[in-house]
C-alpha cells in the first residue's frame, strides 16, 4: 500500500511496496468474462466508512462508532489498531445510535428502521420501523422507552418492552437535533426548528417549558446529575445553562477575543457531574469553567469539525468524532491526545485501475490519494488529515485518471487538474486555467492530451507542455467527457440534459 497526502505543493509519499507491472493472471486474479460475470463477489472493502457519531457502552468495554457501512465496536485501549474491530452490519447508513442503560442492547437507525443489537452475541434481536427515519435517538434512563426524533413529523416515544408507541410529541422538531432525558426520566428535552429549547413531561404528555434565547439551530443537550440544570449547545456558538423546572436561563458560554470558539455541536458531562466540555466547528474542545463562565482548558484545533463528544464511564478520558472521520480519545484533565482510530474515511469520490492493474488508485474529498496494492489485497488503514488552516472545500479531489501508458495519473482538486507520477508520487505539472469547476477528466489515446470537463464547459490541455490549448462553454455544468477511440472527436455530457460533440471541421 503507498500513501500520498498532499498538502499544497508538498507530497509525502510511504512506500510499503514496489510497484511492478502485473496481469491479473499474474496475480492470481481471475478475468471476468460473460460467462462468470454472475459469479463476482466482493473481495475487499477499503476502509471503515465516514462517521458523526461515537457512544461508550455503560460499562466502559465498547466504544461504538457510527459509520457509513454500519457500527464499529471498538475496544477502548486498543483505539489505534490495525486489526479491524467488530462490525454490526447496517442495511445502510447508520444515521443514529444509543446503548440501553444496561449496555445489553445497541439500538441502532439505519435506511429508516431501528435495529436492536445484542451487544455481547453481535445479533440482531428484533426491529421497527418508525413512520420517518430518525438521526437521533434516546433510551429512557430505566430503559423502558426509546425516544425517536423524527424531525417535522414529530418525537415518537416508543414502548421498548411491549413494542408499541407510547406518546407521541407532535410539532416540527429540529431533526438532526438531540433528543435527551432527564436523569430521573421525567423531562425531555429537544429542539425545535424555531430554535427554542422544549422540555416535556413524560408524565403529562405536554411542554414544561419552552426555552427562548438562542438564534441558530440547537444540536445537544446534556442534563446536570440531580436534573436541575440543563444545558444546550447551539450553532449561535453559545453553549447555555436553564433552569429546567422554572425555565430561567443560568448563563451563556461563549468565547471571547482573547479566546474567540465557533460553532457548538455537542456537549457532554462527566460521570460525576464536575466537567463539562463542547465541542466546535474549529476542531476545538473546551472544557468549561462553569463558576466563572469561561473556558478552563481548550485543546484543538484538530482537524475537522467536532461532531459528537463522550466521556469514557470512570470520567477520566472523553472520545470526540469529527468531520474528518477520525475519532480520538483524549486526556480529560490535561487535554492530551490518547490515541485516534485508523481506518475512517472521508466521502470518497473516484477509483481508477493502473493500465497493468497493479495498482488501484483512490481519492476522498480531503484530497488524500491512496494507491492500493490489488495483488496484496490488503485492507486500507488510514485516517485522513487536513492540513491545519486550509479549507478543505478547495481540496476536494473529484477525479482520477492513468494515461494508458501508466506514465501518469491525473488528479482534479476542484479547481485545477494536476499531473503525478504514479510511481514516485511527485507533482508533474499543474494544468490550470480551466473556468469552474472541475468534474472528470480524460486522457487521449496517444496520451499526448488532457480533457477536462468543468462546470464552465469542456477544456483541452496538451500533456508535454501543460497548455490549456482550447475550451468550449457549455450551457450547464458538465457530467464527464470521452474521448472518441480513433482521437477525432470529444464528447460531453451536460446537467442541461444534452450531449455535445467537438472535432475538427
Amino acid at each position: 500500500m503507498h500513501r500520498i497526502i498532499i498538502a499544497g505543493s508538498i507530497m509525502v509519499m510511504v512506500f510499503l511496496g514496489v510497484l511492478v507491472p502485473s496481469l491479473a493472471q499474474d496475480s492470481g486474479g481471475t478475468v471476468i468474462t460473460p460467462d462468470n460475470a454472475a459469479q463476482m463477489v466482493e473481495l475487499i472493502r477499503l476502509g471503515r466508512g465516514s462517521t458523526d457519531h461515537v457512544a461508550y457502552s455503560p460499562d466502559g468495554q465498547f466504544l461504538a462508532v457510527a459509520s457509513t457501512v454500519g457500527v464499529w465496536l471498538y475496544q477502548p485501549a486498543a483505539l489505534d489498531t490495525a486489526t479491524e474491530p467488530a462490525l454490526l452490519s447496517t442495511p445502510k447508513i447508520a444515521e443514529a445510535m444509543a446503548f440501553s442503560p444496561d449496555g445489553s442492547t445497541l439500538a441502532v437507525v439505519s435506511d429508516g428502521t431501528v435495529y436492536y443489537w445484542d451487544v455481547a452475541t453481535q445479533a440482531v434481536t428484533g426491529s421497527f420501523k418508525p413512520s420517518r427515519s430518525s438521526e437521533s435517538i434516546a433510551y429512557s434512563p430505566d430503559g423502558s422507552l426509546l425516544a425517536i426524533n423524527m424531525g417535522y413529523s414529530g418525537i415518537s416515544l416508543w414502548d421498548v418492552a411491549g413494542e408499541v408507541e407510547k406518546a407521541m410529541i407532535t410539532g416540527s422538531v429540529q431533526g438532526d437535533g438531540a433528543v435527551v432525558f432527564s436523569p430521573d426520566g421525567s423531562l425531555l428535552a429537544y429542539a425545535t426548528g424555531d430554535y427554542a429549547v422544549h422540555v416535556w413531561s413524560v408524565a403529562d404528555g405536554v411542554d414544561v417549558n419552552v426555552l427562548t434565547g438562542h438564534t441558530r439551530y440547537v444540536y445537544d443537550f446534556v442534563f446536570s446529575i440531580d436534573g436541575s440544570l440543563l444545558v444546550s449547545a447551539s450553532y449561535d456558538k453559545t453553549v447555555r445553562l436553564w433552569d429546567a423546572a422554572g425555565g430561567t436561563e443560568m448563563a451563556v458560554l461563549a468565547g471571547s477575543d482573547a479566546q474567540p470558539l465557533e460553532e457548538v455541536y455537542s456537549l457532554a458531562v462527566s460521570p460525576d457531574g464536575n466537567k463539562l466540555m463542547s465541542g466546535h466547528a474549529d476542531g476545538v474542545v473546551v472544557l468549561w469553567d462553569v463558576d466563572n463562565l469561561a473556558p478552563a482548558l481548550v485543546f484543538g484545533p484538530q482537524v475537522g469539525d467536532m461532531l459528537d463528544l463522550a466521556f469514557s464511564p470512570d470520567g477520566t478520558q472523553v472520545a470526540t468524532a469529527s468531520s474528518a472521520n477520525v475519532v480520538q480519545l483524549w486526556d480529560a484533565t490535561s487535554g492530551a491526545e490518547v490515541s485516534a482510530t485508523v481506518g475512517h474515511t472521508n466521502y470518497m469520490s473516484a477509483a481508477a485501475f493502473s493500465p497493468d492493474s497493479a495498482t488501484l488508485a483512490i481519492t476522498d474529498w480531503d484530497r488524500s490519494i491512496w494507491l492500493w496494492d490489488t495483488a496484496a489485497r490488503q485492507e486500507l488503514h488510514f485516517s485522513p488529515v487536513i492540513p491545519a488552516g486550509q479549507s478543505t472545500i478547495s481540496q476536494n479531489v473529484s477525479w482520477l485518471a492513468y494515461s494508458t501508458d501508466g506514465r501518469y495519473l491525473a488528479i482534479s482538486d476542484s479547481f485545477d487538474a494536476i499531473l503525478l507520477d504514479p510511481a514516485s508520487g511527485a507533482e508533474i505539472r499543474t494544468l490550470d486555467g480551466c473556468a469552474g469547476l472541475v468534474a472528470s477528466l480524460v486522457f487521449s489515446p496517444d496520451n499526448t492530451l488532457v480533457a477536462v470537463a468543468s462546470s464552465g464547459g469542456v477544456c483541452l490541455f496538451g500533456v508535454e507542455s501543460g497548455e490549456l490549448l482550447a475550451s468550449f462553454s457549455s450551457g450547464d455544468w458538465l457530467n464527464g467527457v470521452a474521448f472518441s477511440p480513433d482521437q477525432t472527436m470529444i464528447a460531453t455530457a451536460s446537467k442541461d440534459h444534452t450531449v455535445r460533440v467537438y472535432g475538427l471541421p
